[in-house]
C-alpha cells in the first residue's frame, strides 16, 4: 500500500464500530383503513386515517413525508404496537378539503421519514422525537506469516564466491549498502520472500480459520478483494466511457460524502491505465483546443531545436460534484503469478490488467484513516539457528549445539493484514470477458 499508515495491534482479531444514517425512513408493513367504501381518498375532508409502519419512533407533534413531497402527515395518536408493526393515527396537514393522500403511496413498502414539529404557538406542552444512528460493531483478523531456509556447511564455507548481481542489504546501522555474496542474497530473497506474501494475502486473501497441525488456531485475514465485494463492484465488458465512470463514481459518493471528500485513488494494471486514458481522450476530443501538450519540442534550447515529441496520457479525473481520480499502475495488476486468467483476445495479457480498484484513503469525521495496514504487535522476528557449525561455515568444537544438522537455517515471520474501515467508499471496475 503505497499509501496509508501502518498500526500495531494487541491481538490478531481487531474490532471497530460503525454508524448508520442519521436519519432512517420507515416502511408501511399493512395496508389499513381508509375514509371513503371504495378506499380511493384517505385524508379527504381532513379525516383522519391509520397508517403501520414498522418501527414505533414518531408521535405528536411529529409530521412525516412519503414518496411524494406533497402530502405531509401530522402524527396525532401512537405508536400502538400490533404484531408486525406499530399503528399511527394521522391526518394531511393541510387547509384544504379537497385533498386525500394518494392511496399507492400508502402501499407496503412505501417509505416515510420526519419532516418537521408542528407545536401551538403559546404556552407548548408537546415535543417531538429525533433519531440517532444505530452503531454497529465489526469484527476481522489478520494473517500470520512464515519462511524459512536451510544453508549447509560447504554453501557456508564457499559464501566468497560472486553471483555477478549486487543485491541492496541493509546493514547493523540502518543503511543501504550492494553486496554480491550469495548469503546476502538470499537473506534478502528471505524478506522479499515474507512482504511478498503479506502483500499477496492482503490483496486476495480470504478470511478463514482452522487448526494447525499442532491443534493451535490457524487465521487467514481478508484481502482488500474480498472486503471489497461489499462495496461498490461493477461488472463491464466492453469500452468504459467518462460518462460511465462519472455515474459509477456518483453513485459511491451521491448523497453521503461532502464534495471535499470525494478524492479516490485507482489502482490498475497497464491495460487499464490505457482504457483511463483512452476514455478521457475520447472526452476530450469533442473540446476545441489549442494543443500544447501532445506536441512539444524537445533538445536542450527549444526555441532552435527541430526535434518533436509526441504523446501524452491522462493519469487524472476531475469529475462533476467535486469528484476527483488519481490513477496508480499496480505491477500486481500485470503479474501473471498474481493473475493466471488470461484475456481471450490479448492472449499474453492477465484480465487483471484491465481490472480498477478504487480506494478511498481519506479520513472519517475522527480524523481515522479510512484504509490501514495492521501488524500484531511483538510478532515480527527474524534471525538463524545454528548447527554443527557456525553462521560463518566453521565447525564448532565442543559447547551445546541447538542441533546436529550441518548448517544453519535462517527464519524470518510476521503478522499483517488490510483494515477498510467503510468499504462503501471503494469498489472496483472489473472487467469479465467470457470465454
Amino acid at each position: 500500500m503505497a499509501k496509508g499508515k501502518q498500526v500495531e495491534i494487541d491481538n490478531e482479531i481487531y474490532r471497530w464500530k460503525l454508524t448508520g444514517s442519521l436519519e432512517k425512513a420507515l416502511r408501511i408493513v399493512e395496508v389499513l383503513d381508509s375514509n371513503d367504501a371504495s378506499g380511493a381518498t384517505p385524508g379527504i375532508n381532513q379525516q383522519t386515517f391509520r397508517i403501520k409502519l414498522d418501527e414505533g419512533w414518531y408521535t405528536y407533534p411529529d409530521v412525516i413525508e412519503g414518496e411524494h413531497d406533497d402530502y405531509k402527515l401530522e402524527v396525532l395518536e401512537g405508536p400502538i404496537q400490533d404484531g408486525t408493526g406499530y399503528i399511527y393515527t394521522v391526518k394531511l396537514q393541510t387547509d384544504s378539503y379537497t385533498k386525500f393522500m394518494p392511496p399507492y403511496l400508502l402501499e407496503v413498502g412505501r417509505e416515510f421519514t420526519k419532516v418537521w414539529t408542528s407545536v401551538a404557538t403559546e404556552f407548548n406542552q408537546d415535543y417531538g422525537t429525533m433519531q440517532f444512528g444505530s452503531t454497529f460493531e465489526l469484527e476481522c483478523q489478520i494473517g500470520a506469516f512464515a519462511n524459512e531456509f536451510t544453508v549447509t556447511d560447504k554453501a557456508l564455507r564457499e559464501d566468497n564466491r560472486m553471483i555477478g548481481m549486487p543485491v541492496p542489504f541493509r546493514d547493523e546501522t540502518g543503511k543501504v549498502v550492494y553486496k554480491d555474496k550469495w548469503m546476502m542474497a538470499a537473506q534478502a530473497k528471505l524478506e522479499d520472500q515474507l512482504y511478498k506474501d503479506m502483500e499477496y494475502q492482503m490483496w486476495k486473501g480470504e478470511k478463514t480459520t482452522s487448526a494447525g497441525p499442532q491443534g493451535y488456531m490457524k487465521k487467514t485475514g481478508p484481502g482488500l478483494r474480498q472486503q471489497l465485494r461489499d462495496g461498490h463492484t461493477h461488472y463491464y465488458n466492453g469500452a468504459l466511457t467518462e460518462s460511465m465512470l462519472q455515474d459509477y463514481l456518483d453513485g459511491i459518493f451521491f448523497g453521503r460524502v461532502s464534495q471535499g471528500k470525494r478524492k479516490v485513488t485507482a489502482m490498475t494494471g497497464s491495460m487499464g491505465a490505457i482504457a483511463f486514458h483512452n476514455l478521457l481522450a475520447a472526452s476530450a476530443s469533442s473540446f476545441l483546443t489549442v494543443d500544447t501538450n501532445y506536441i512539444t519540442k524537445i533538445g536542450g534550447d527549444k526555441s532552435l531545436t527541430r526535434h518533436l515529441s509526441y504523446g501524452a496520457q491522462f493519469t487524472h479525473y476531475q469529475g462533476l460534484n467535486g469528484i476527483e481520480v488519481d490513477l496508480i499502475i499496480n505491477p500486481l495488476y500485470d503479474d501473471t503469478h498474481f493473475c493466471k486468467r488470461m484475456h481471450p483476445v490479448y492472449t499474453n495479457k492477465p484480465i487483471d490488467s484491465w481490472r480498477m480498484t478504487f480506494l478511498d484513503f481519506g479520513q472519517d469525521d475522527m480524523g481515522n484513516d479510512n484504509i490501514t495496514m495492521l501488524t500484531q504487535k511483538d510478532t515480527r522476528n527474524w534471525g538463524y539457528i545454528e548447527g554443527t557449525i557456525d553462521i560463518k561455515g566453521k565447525p564448532k568444537k565442543g559447547g551445546a549445539v541447538t542441533n546436529k544438522i550441518a548448517g544453519c537455517e535462517f527464519f524470518s515471520s510476521g503478522t499483517a493484514g488490510i483494515w477498510v474501515k467503510d468499504v462503501s467508499r471503494c469498489g472496483e471496475l472489473i472487467l469479465d470477458v467470457e470465454i
